[in-house]
């Protein structure tokens, strides 16, 4: 059998009891279900969280390889690993709860690491362009609140623009919402999220 690769993406502080961790394992176990071919490659940015971008990271990034010093090659070797294990998933599934209207700092800090010129996306005379093949990427949310279509979503528009960006057009979002407003609220933002994961994951 030929194996294709599903990349899983946790990014919730919270290690246990936490919703986007629980619908993203979910969607995880369904998809195999439904497409034996594929393994999962696990990514946990929170029990195995990412340095945020600093002025030796951009200088590890911003040079070439042969001007590196030892702490610089240590940095590179990290962000081309993540980069290559990106690159070889055929579909992409992330768990991201929103926190304060936006996605979590450990999330950024991965996203930091794998936008990278010459990577995936390159420079052109007419603007930036995405190097990135085309695969299907999930993105599970988790919300205290009502947020989809309002300006207070100020995660999924970012994220939809940024893998746009990298080249990847299949961007679908699963939002579970109202999770802190009674419940009843709850329950319809769980059972709606768990509708939506059943049906893409099929």
């Amino acid at each position: 059998m030929n194996r294709k690769r599903l990349l899983h993406i946790d990014t919730s502080a919270r290690l246990t009891g936490s919703d986007s961790r629980r619908l993203s394992a979910q969607f995880v176990r369904q998809w195999v279900d439904n497409h034996p071919e594929y393994q999962v490659m696990e990514r946990d940015l929170v029990s195995k969280p990412l340095p945020h971008l600093d002025d030796a990271m951009l200088a590890a990034m911003m040079s070439p390889p042969e001007q590196h010093t030892p702490e610089m090659t240590r940095i590179a070797d990290r962000i081309n690993l993540l980069i290559d294990e990106f690159l070889s998933a055929d579909a992409v599934v992330l768990g991201v709860p929103m926190y304060n209207l936006g996605i979590p700092s450990t999330l950024k800090a991965y996203i930091d690491h794998i936008v990278m010129a010459g990577r995936t996306f390159a420079y052109t005379d007419k603007g930036a362009v995405g190097l990135v093949p085309d695969k299907p990427v999930f993105i599970i949310t988790a919300r205290g609140g009502m947020h989809s279509g309002a300006s207070t979503d100020q995660q999924a528009p970012y994220l939809q623009t940024l893998f746009n960006f990298l080249g990847i057009k299949q961007v679908n979002f699963i939002h579970s919402e109202g999770l802190n407003m009674g419940d009843e609220m709850r329950r319809q933002g769980i059972e709606s999220a768990q509708a939506e994961i059943g049906r893409y994951a099929a």
